[in-house]
């Protein structure tokens, strides 16, 4: 079966991340984890009392705010220490089976709050899962609407592929964005081969296309997501481009977590 890690620290950035990875756990029938990670440097008392503590504190924080929702056979804490948070969550996550790891989206201005945006996004550029991003204020609806903001290459293929099986589970149509600068002939030619590849390989009928012309492709990207409000927005990192493209890609991603009003997912990098 497969698993839903919610990552949590117990700030308030948090709070709706939990929520909707229980909701998220519960429409795929999967197995959801509570994973807090404590600091190592946490000596003064031994390890077994502070494991207890956190575990503790971790049970509690999940049952305040899931209320009647919280049920301890749907949800597995699990608690471990270490210097690096987005290292030690890749390391629990190594030999699991898991689906996506939630966690919450900056946005807040209190200094942990903080933080949660910064691990989050130190996970999305170090993790080789997918990580889903939840803004601090969002409430949880079953997705319908995902946006996947594409560049049209080949690659992108195998991300609409790892995405179907959620799709699929949650009944969620695909609409693929693209945003360009190139002329329209050329844009709508590239959108169109890119659809043919998509409706050879994948034989998934709730998947549309959209260009989007601008050459301000963050600034586009982000006021089609406040005017629109999918239910959750895909931007997959890459590697296959030089280290200077690659930074832009992942400086968008990480700038689209902080001020994204709809969950953000993304994809590993395929090397």
């Amino acid at each position: 079966m497969k698993k839903i890690i919610y990552a949590t620290d117990f700030s308030s950035n948090s709070v709706a991340a939990l929520k909707y990875a229980a909701e998220l756990a519960r429409i795929m029938g999967d197995d959801l984890i509570a994973l807090h990670v404590y600091p190592s440097y946490e000596v003064d008392r031994p390890k077994g009392d502070f494991l207890k503590d956190h575990q503790k504190e971790l049970q509690d924080f999940c049952k305040l705010h899931l209320k009647e929702n919280y049920q301890p056979q749907t949800i597995s804490p699990a608690v471990v220490s270490g210097s690096s948070i987005a290292e030690e969550i890749l390391k629990f996550t190594k030999d699991l089976q898991v689906r996506v790891i939630v966690m919450g989206a900056c946005g807040a201005s209190k200094l942990k709050d903080k933080l949660v945006g910064t691990t989050t996004s130190e996970m999305i550029g170090k993790s080789s899962l997918p990580v889903l991003a939840v803004p601090p204020q969002y409430r949880f609806k079953q997705p319908q609407k995902i946006l996947f903001a594409s560049t049209l290459d080949d690659q992108e293929l195998i991300y609409l592929k790892e995405l179907i099986p959620m799709a699929q589970s949650l009944e969620a149509s695909i609409e693929v964005v693209h945003i360009t600068h190139r002329k329209e002939d050329e844009a709508l030619q590239k959108l169109q081969d890119f659809q043919e590849k998509v409706e050879q390989e994948i034989p998934y009928p709730k998947i549309s296309y959209r260009t989007l012309y601008s050459s301000e492709v963050f600034d586009t990207l982000r006021k089609a997501i406040e005017k629109e409000e999918p239910d959750i927005v895909l931007m997959p990192e890459k590697r296959n481009m030089n280290l200077f493209k690659r930074g832009i890609v992942r400086d968008r991603i990480k700038r689209m977590q902080s001020c994204s009003p709809s969950p953000l997912l993304t994809f590993p990098a395929i090397v």
